[in-house]
């Protein structure tokens, strides 16, 4: 998380972010995610220097989606070269309506009087971008999953992929497919910031998730949801009463998922 004179932004590493996703054989490649990544985040910010980054730069200038929210950085020993970064990509993102090309010393990047600067016009590229694409924020949204998975694995103890794949499902509309991507990524980047962890049976939320699921939420509405999650689990003959809990819950979605017939 990155914080200067009040603007707020949360970086997210695409490798990191579908890790699961790329792992093995047969699985999803970086490039097949881009549109995902387009309909997900507010901008991409790239500065060309490896040829990794080389890659990705020509990769995304060639998406429709994805190019109007790159930002990219280039150095300026190179702004008159005659390159293919400065023939393609750059030109494309130029073309585009909102992406942004700078110029910039990167001996600059750790320059702390610059620092202030490069902040500043970094921001005003992802504003213009938000105004002109804004970005869905709700649970659809495969950054904004976690927020939905982190209390369901909160009131339900040793909840399992499949069933968190199908809460996420019900209360998204989404495809399989997109739920089962959503899920992953949710679960990766919860493990790696240590808000939940993983067993045999299932997954269990931290201490720390836990803190963060209460700072959220109103205590007593989640306590209800809990305690009668608990009762039908524990006790054989215990049934369900709405008139306990919130209309569609999370608990709801679950006794959906599962097939139970509530009163």
């Amino acid at each position: 998380m990155l914080k200067n004179q009040g603007y707020q932004f949360e970086l997210l590493y695409p490798e990191n972010l579908f890790d699961d996703l790329l792992a093995g054989q047969g699985q999803q490649s970086l490039l097949a995610l881009e549109n995902i990544l387009a309909n997900s985040v507010d901008a991409i910010v790239l500065l060309p220097e490896s040829p990794g980054s080389f890659s990705e730069l020509g990769a995304f200038s060639n998406n429709k989606k994805l190019v109007n929210k790159l930002i990219c950085i280039t150095n300026h020993r190179y702004k008159n070269k005659r390159s293919f970064l400065n023939y393609g990509p750059n030109r494309l993102i130029k073309a585009s309506n909102s992406g942004k090309v700078s110029y910039l010393d990167y001996e600059h990047l750790n320059c702390p009087k610059q620092g202030p600067k490069i902040f500043r016009m970094i921001s005003d590229s992802i504003t213009k971008i938000i105004k002109q694409y804004p970005v869905d924020k709700s649970v659809t949204n495969i950054l904004e999953a976690e927020n939905f998975i982190l209390p369901c694995i909160y009131l339900i103890e040793d909840i399992d992929f499949n069933s968190l794949k199908a809460l996420l499902k019900l209360a998204t509309n989404q495809d399989d497919v997109m739920s089962d991507i959503a899920t992953r990524s949710a679960l990766t980047k919860l493990q790696t910031t240590r808000m939940i962890t993983k067993n045999t049976d299932g997954y269990n939320i931290t201490k720390s998730g836990e803190i963060y699921v209460l700072s959220i939420f109103k205590l007593h509405r989640l306590d209800l949801i809990r305690v009668e999650l608990l009762n039908f689990k524990n006790r054989k003959k215990s049934s369900i009463n709405y008139d306990r809990m919130s209309k569609r819950t999370f608990s709801e979605l679950y006794f959906e998922k599962l097939g139970i017939s509530t009163g």
